[in-house]
């Protein structure tokens, strides 16, 4: 991993702000085209059924996928995308233990770019996803733009 990837993955997994925060996962692996997150699920999300809500996978494979399609070539710039569609597949319910997210980008355009993405813990796969994505405010560049 060159110098760049380690920079962008260590400014990625220190952020934990917003939502990320609330869905407390971090960033263990981060370069072009391909993101993995890790979380340890805890009673915070779970639905009242006692398993881990759809809603929190959604979001993890959310997370994963539009991270995946926005790495930056330029340390302290910052590409942004939002979502425009995400097809997402419950396959295994979770009550507890560590998640592991990886996304892998299929296709991209000039202002889309397509995702897969699933979820695995130590029993198997849990759920998996498709996404669409359009790029916003220059993140359709490789060097993306300034932070502010």
């Amino acid at each position: 991993m060159n110098m760049t990837n380690n920079q962008n993955l260590e400014s990625e997994a220190d952020n934990m702000s917003g939502f990320r925060e609330v869905l407390g996962f971090t960033v263990t692996e981060w370069r072009p085209n391909h993101a993995v997150l890790h979380v340890e699920m805890t009673e915070q999300h779970l639905n009242r059924n006692g398993f881990v809500h759809g809603g929190v996978f959604m979001s993890l494979l959310d997370s994963a996928a539009g991270l995946c399609g926005t790495y930056c070539v330029v340390p302290g710039n910052v590409r942004r995308c939002i979502t425009v569609s995400m097809n997402t597949h419950f396959i295994s319910p979770v009550q507890k233990g560590r998640l592991r997210v990886e996304a892998n980008l299929v296709s991209r355009g000039r202002k889309m770019f397509f995702v897969e993405a699933k979820i695995s813990s130590d029993e198997g796969l849990v759920a998996t996803g498709q996404g669409t994505f359009r790029y916003v405010l220059g993140g359709e560049r490789e060097e993306g733009v300034p932070v502010d």
